[in-house]
C-alpha cells in the first residue's frame, strides 16, 4: 500500500509545483459583411453598417483591400482583429455589384428528396 501512496504523491507534485499556462485565445480573427457607411482616409478608419448597428474598424498598412477601392454606400466583408481594445481590419473585400444586389439564395429545408 505504502509504494502505491508514494507513486501517486510522486505523479501529484509536478503537477502542483508546474506553473499552468494561460490558455491563448484561438482566434482567427471576426467576419463582418455590410456597407461602407464612411471612409476616412486621414484618419484610416473604415465605418461598416450591418444589421442596423455600425461598426468603425482602423485601417493599417497592413490591411488588404481587394476589389476595387473603397466609397461609401458599397456591400464589404471585412476580416478584423481586436487589438488594444480597437477593431482592426485584417482585409476588406468590395463585393461585386451582382453580389451585392442579389437577394439571399433561398435554403431548402426539410430532408431532401425521398
Amino acid at each position: 500500500m505504502i509504494p502505491v501512496a508514494l507513486l501517486a504523491a510522486a505523479l501529484a507534485a509536478p503537477a502542483l509545483s508546474s506553473p499552468v499556462p494561460t490558455p491563448r485565445p484561438n482566434s482567427h480573427g471576426y467576419a463582418l459583411s455590410g456597407t461602407v457607411v464612411r471612409v476616412d482616409a486621414a484618419k484610416k478608419l473604415l465605418i461598416v453598417r450591418a444589421g442596423g448597428h455600425e461598426t468603425s474598424l482602423v485601417m493599417t498598412a497592413a490591411t488588404s483591400v481587394h476589389g476595387g477601392p473603397l466609397a461609401g454606400g458599397q456591400r464589404v466583408a471585412v476580416r478584423w482583429l481586436e487589438k488594444d481594445g480597437r477593431k482592426v481590419a485584417t482585409s476588406v473585400r468590395v463585393e461585386p455589384a451582382a453580389v451585392a444586389g442579389a437577394a439571399a439564395t433561398p435554403t431548402a429545408v426539410g430532408g431532401g428528396q425521398p
